[in-house]
């Protein structure tokens, strides 16, 4: 079974302060969130579609992909 990072609740805690009520998150609101452009956000991190689940920005985040 494969384990979680060591940052990943850290980081899924602090998106949903930030976002409270929202699964589903844009790469503009990512980018905002992250200090950095949507350019920046499409280019390191893999979110195929237009929304993606705060899981999985949490997820991309702690690996460092």
């Amino acid at each position: 079974m494969a384990r979680e990072k060591a940052d990943y609740r850290d980081l899924l805690e602090r998106l949903d302060t930030a976002f409270p009520g929202k699964e589903l998150l844009t790469r503009k609101e990512i980018a905002e969130w992250l200090g950095c452009g949507q350019n920046t956000v499409t280019r390191r991190y893999h979110f195929p579609s237009g929304k993606v689940p705060k899981t999985q920005v949490a997820r991309s985040l702690a690996s460092g992909i």
